[in-house]
C-alpha cells in the first residue's frame, strides 16, 4: 500500500509540474517548433544515444572481471537495456540499478558482487559528470540569473567526495562505523561495512579502473553531443554554444535524479527551461518553448532507447518484479564470507 501511494505521488508531481510548465509557455509555439523539428538531427541524436548505452554496458563489462564474474558483454548489454526500461517505463519501488543487480545475480548466484559493480558503474558516472560539470563551469565562469554555479558543484562534489571515502577508505569508513555504533544503527552500519568490503576488492586494479574512468568521460559527453544535435533540429543557438552544454546537461542529470518524480519528469523539462532559456539566442519571446522543446525531444530520446528494454523484458522467461525488490533490500546484507573477493 504504501509503495503503491508513493508511485502515485511521484506520477503526481511529474504531471503536476508538466501543467505548470503548459501553462506558463505558449503551447501553439511550442508544438510548432517540435512540429518543424529536423528528423534528421533527432535520428543522429538517438543513433549518438544507443552508442552511449553500449559504452555504458561496456564500462559495467569490464568491472565484472575483479568480482570474478564472467557474464559475456551480449547479456550485459540486454540487462542495461532492461535497466534503463524499468527505470523509464516501470516507475515502482524496484529501479533500473535493482533490475541490472537482479538479472546479474541470477546469472551468476553472486548477489554481492552483482551489487558491487552496479554501485562502482554508477559512482564512476557520477564522477565523470561532476568533473565535466565542475571544471567547466569553474572556466566559463557560467551564472543563472545572477547565482554562481561553480560554488553549488564544488558542494556537490565534496559530499560525493566524502561518500566515497566512507566507502573506499578505512579510516573514513572506520569513523563512519564507529559513529553509526554510537547511535546503534545497526541495520544501516551492517549495510555500510558489507558495501565496503564488496567494493573494496576493485583495490589492486587502477589499470582497469583508469579505462572505466575514461569510458565515464565519453559516456557522459555522448549525452552532452546528443542534446547539441537536439539544438539543431529546432536551430537553437545558445550564448557560449557547447560551454553551455558541458554546464547545463550534467546540472540538469542531477535534478533529473530527484526521487519524487517518474524517472525525473517534470523536473528535467523544467530545467531545461531554466537553464537554456537564460542563454537563448534569437527571438526572446520563442526563449521559453525552444529551451522546452529541446528537453521534451531529449525525453523522446529517452524513450526510444529504452524500448529495447521493453522487448527484452516481453521475451524474458521470469519476471524481476518481486524478487528484484528482495534484492534491493538484501543486496547491501549478505554475509562477511559471500563478501569476500574471488570468492564464489
Amino acid at each position: 500500500m504504501k509503495k503503491t501511494a508513493v508511485t502515485i505521488l511521484k506520477f503526481a508531481v511529474s504531471f503536476g509540474i508538466l501543467v505548470l510548465i503548459a501553462f506558463k509557455v505558449d503551447t501553439k509555439e511550442l508544438w510548432q517548433i517540435l512540429k518543424t523539428a529536423h528528423i534528421g538531427y533527432f535520428i543522429a541524436s538517438v543513433l549518438v544515444y544507443y552508442a552511449v548505452q553500449g559504452v555504458s554496458a561496456y564500462r559495467w563489462f569490464l568491472l565484472l572481471k575483479p568480482q570474478g564474474l564472467k557474464t559475456p558483454y551480449s547479456r550485459i548489454l540486454s540487462f542495461y537495456f532492461l535497466g534503463m526500461y524499468f527505470n523509464f517505463f516501470l516507475p515502482t519501488a524496484i529501479g533500473g540499478d535493482a533490475v541490472r543487480v537482479y538479472y546479474l545475480h541470477k546469472e551468476e548466484k553472486r548477489l554481492s558482487h552483482s551489487t558491487a559493480s552496479v554501485f562502482l558503474d554508477r559512482d564512476l558516472g557520477m564522477a565523470a559528470l561532476l568533473i565535466i560539470a565542475t571544471v567547466v563551469a569553474a572556466f566559463a565562469g557560467t551564472t543563472i540569473k545572477g547565482i554562481a554555479l561553480t560554488p553549488i558543484f564544488v558542494l556537490i562534489s565534496l559530499a560525493f567526495l566524502f561518500a566515497n571515502l566512507a566507502i573506499f577508505y578505512r579510516p573514513t569508513y572506520n569513523l563512519l562505523h564507529s559513529l553509526l555504533k554510537r547511535t546503534r544503527m545497526k541495520q544501516v552500519d551492517h549495510k555500510v561495512e558489507s558495501l565496503f568490503k564488496a567494493v573494496n576488492s576493485y583495490r589492486g586494479h587502477s589499470q582497469l579502473l583508469s579505462v572505466a574512468m575514461l569510458l565515464s568521460f565519453i559516456i557522459q559527453l555522448g549525452g552532452i553531443a546528443s542534446n547539441v544535435l537536439l539544438a539543431k533540429a529546432i536551430d537553437f543557438d545558445t550564448l557560449h554554444g557547447w560551454i553551455d552544454f558541458l554546464v547545463f546537461i550534467p546540472a540538469i542529470s542531477l535534478i533529473s535524479m530527484n526521487p519524487l518524480s517518474v524517472a525525473g519528469t517534470g523536473w528535467r523539462e523544467y530545467s531545461y527551461q531554466i537553464f537554456f532559456q537564460s542563454v537563448a539566442l534569437g527571438s526572446p519571446a520563442l526563449a521559453a518553448e525552444k529551451a522546452i522543446a529541446l528537453g521534451l525531444l531529449w525525453l523522446g530520446v529517452m524513450v526510444a532507447t529504452s524500448l529495447p528494454g521493453g522487448i527484452l523484458y516481453i521475451f524474458q522467461s521470469s519476471t524481476p518484479k518481486a524478487e528484484a525488490e528482495t534484492d534491493q533490500d538484501d543486496a547491501l546484507t549478505v554475509s562477511d564470507e559471500a563478501l569476500e573477493p574471488g570468492k564464489p
